[in-house]
């Protein structure tokens, strides 16, 4: 399981992402995202040799790490989804060290919808290209290779689909420190109170932003097995009672401080022939992470921002852009893309959600 750079997208517009300051990672991985996809984001493809080494605990490593239990708090509020994580997280700091590299798992959190894990990654020699290019450590994304992640109660591998490796920062030139989101609605069975939580990484991973084949890649083996408690209290579980119409039925709501889960059934046509906005009721859009489609491309699970635990509504609004098919381009490879021009949209349904 390799989260470097095979499958990532990489947005057309990356150096006004890094102008305006976007505190987000532009390594991400080709998943079925709606917007991503309309908007015809590049792929990338690469491949790592991982050389891979046996690795031992090392206590001693933690005295080290200056941010030790608190990983959520140093990076809550500066990633790409903000919330109080570290209001509802357990403090773990178990600590595996392979190859002048200790990684300390640091806090662990469960809604029981996503399982969130932050991490303090501190090597004996410095990380290079910590940087986008505006400023000293201001990289927000580590790369990582992972053997595996699983939980006890499935033998499906864990969705840590989205961005790619751990959304953090650098807290000077040895230090990262960064979170890994897990999203276990992927499993698609019912969530215990209590689990057993493991994962394997093979190497973690920064690169020139000015040459991509300029890594530096720091591999070995760092192990975690973690019981992990569900908090199941900060879920909200909104009942839409099967509203919507001829062209597709709203299924299911469920919303935490983190994220919120949005689940409906396309009756004509498939998932890429709408677009879904939700919008809190300040009428400020929020943004969708990911998403993914049952096999026969009718059913989608939405992954949204969150809206304030103030909000009593949101609005959902759902489009069927009207497209004109434009021209179709060979390139080099054989590849075809065609064109289209969105010449308008076709209201689909337009409902406001009380959510409390």
């Amino acid at each position: 399981m390799n989260k470097n750079y095979e499958n990532i997208s990489i947005p057309n517009n990356i150096d006004d992402f890094i102008d305006v300051g976007v505190k987000r990672a532009v390594d991400l991985k080709n998943i079925k995202r709606k917007k991503l996809i309309r908007r015809k984001l590049g792929i990338t493809a690469a491949s790592l040799i991982i050389i891979l080494t046996i690795g031992f605990s090392n206590p001693a490593m933690a005295a080290k790490i200056p941010i030790l239990g608190n990983v959520f708090q140093a990076i809550e509020k500066n990633i790409y989804y903000p919330s109080n994580y570290s209001e509802y997280s357990t403090s773990v700091n178990e600590t595996s060290y392979s190859n002048g590299v200790g990684v300390t798992l640091s806090d662990i959190l469960c809604d029981g919808q996503s399982l969130y894990v932050t991490y303090n990654i501190e090597s004996d020699k410095p990380f290079k290209y910590t940087s986008w290019g505006d400023g000293p450590l201001t990289m927000n994304q580590l790369i990582t290779s992972e053997k595996y992640n699983k939980v006890d109660f499935s033998h499906k591998e864990l969705d840590n689909t989205g961005f790619a490796g751990l959304e953090g920062k650098f807290i000077d030139d040895n230090t990262f420190v960064g979170m890994e989101k897990y999203k276990l609605s992927s499993l698609k069975t019912s969530i215990p109170d209590e689990f057993i939580f493991q994962v394997k990484y093979a190497s973690f991973e920064t690169h020139s932003l000015e040459d991509d084949e300029k890594r530096d890649i720091k591999s070995g083996t760092w192990a975690f097995k973690i019981p992990v408690k569900v908090n199941k209290d900060i879920k909200r579980v909104v009942n839409l009672d099967n509203m919507g119409n001829d062209s597709v039925t709203l299924n299911s709501l469920s919303i935490t401080p983190f994220d919120m889960i949005f689940s409906l059934t396309y009756n004509k046509g498939k998932w890429n022939d709408y677009e879904v906005s939700i919008y809190d009721e300040n009428g400020e859009e929020l943004n969708l992470s990911d998403s993914s489609i049952d096999e026969e491309n009718k059913t989608e699970n939405i992954i949204f921002k969150a809206p304030s635990n103030e909000s009593k509504s949101i609005r959902i609004i759902i489009n069927k852009p009207i497209l004109e098919k434009g021209e179709t381009i060979t390139d080099s490879e054989g590849q075809c893309e065609t064109s289209y021009e969105e010449l308008g949209k076709e209201l689909i349904f337009d409902e406001i959600i009380n959510i409390k």
